[in-house]
């Protein structure tokens, strides 16, 4: 049953709150540790902001693990300066903790239909796979090709069942739909002959994604969910950070300020979810939610500045709807909010 438009603050509310406490019990939490110790990589997640695109669900990993960017058609530019600077952090981070970095730089497509790829780049396959090979490259020549501590990797993301698609260093694919049932040792030697420059221990800490990919691969195929459950279905344009806890498939347009020109992309979300109500694959009386958050981990000034950025986030999105599709403003309602990042909870400091 869809979500009413008076309701959909609440269900955000809710489902934090749900989320929230489920990531902070005694089992999550040591699941992500003993997770974490077994397989020490850090994984960050170069995505566009398609709702489809949820790669914990596609996995089968804890929330916490793998850490999201998003941005339209899964671009990003090193250059850019708030980008740039949380991705050094990040490495940083890793290096300090005696950690390396693997970063996949990915691109979607749709096997079924190329309108159900990725908009972000007019629906041209060939070009997002060259965005994500670029990123790629470009992650290497900054952090050096030699495989120390960052090791960028392009993966493909098929949206119709949602198996993963493994680039190697040359023209060798690992397609995981295509071997949903193989075993961990096949997938082993097939990645290790992918990426024969990439450590052991890296391989082993791909290996999990893989194999939850191949159950949720199996899952989507036994449910035979029909072609408007692969659309765009998405009522919800989320910006800024801070969105893992959400954890939900083709619910939300999800938008990172890291672009210096971000403000287009939220425009792009209001003509997609209008797109989504015209088409009825949302009902329009649901309505739709724009969703500002920014994130902190530590009370004080970091808590503070979390709520400035919210504010001016929230003031740009909504200027920027307001101008380029005032349509969708009379369905439109409000959340802004920041997220401590220890407990995934949301702080509401604003409705509309």
């Amino acid at each position: 049953m869809a979500v009413k438009k008076e309701d959909l603050v609440k269900f955000i509310l809710d489902r934090n709150k749900a989320q929230s406490k489920d990531f902070c019990s005694p089992g999550a939490q040591l699941g992500r540790r003993l997770y974490r110790a077994q397989h020490p990589s850090e994984i960050i997640a170069l995505k566009c902001m398609d709702g489809r695109l949820n790669l914990s669900i596609m996995t089968n990993t804890p929330p916490g693990i793998i850490k999201p960017y998003r941005n339209i058609g899964g671009k990003f530019d090193l250059g850019w300066p708030f980008f740039g600077r949380l991705i050094l952090d990040d490495v940083e981070y890793s290096v300090s903790k005696g950690r390396p970095t693997v970063v996949l730089s990915t691109y979607h497509f749709s096997k079924g239909d190329t309108h159900r790829g990725c908009a972000g780049h007019g629906y041209d396959t060939g070009a997002a796979r060259k965005g994500a090979f670029r990123l790629a490259e470009q992650f290497k020549s900054a952090f050096g090709g030699n495989h120390v501590a960052v090791f960028p990797m392009v993966v493909a993301i098929e949206t119709d069942e949602g198996g993963l698609v493994f680039h190697g260093e040359g023209k060798e694919t690992f397609d995981v739909a295509n071997h949903a049932d193989a075993s961990a040792d096949n997938i082993h030697s097939q990645l290790r002959h992918m990426y024969p420059e990439v450590p052991d221990n890296i391989i082993d800490d791909l290996l999990p994604l893989v194999a939850g990919n191949q159950k949720y691969v199996k899952a989507i195929r036994a449910s035979k969910r029909p072609v408007v459950e692969m659309e765009h279905k998405e009522q919800i344009i989320a910006v800024g950070r801070g969105f893992d806890w959400l954890h939900l498939p083709n619910r939300a347009l999800m938008i990172g300020p890291y672009d210096p020109d971000w403000e287009n992309a939220v425009a792009t979300a209001g003509k997609i979810i209008l797109g989504n109500m015209k088409a009825k694959r949302v009902p329009e009386k649901d309505g739709a939610l724009l969703l500002v958050l920014a994130p902190f981990r530590t009370i004080g000034a970091d808590a503070g500045v979390a709520v400035e950025k919210a504010e001016y986030l929230a003031r740009e999105a909504e200027k920027v709807l307001k101008e380029q599709t005032p349509t969708i403003m009379k369905k439109l309602r409000i959340l802004v909010g920041t997220v401590d990042m220890n407990t995934r909870n949301f702080y509401q400091l604003m409705k509309k």
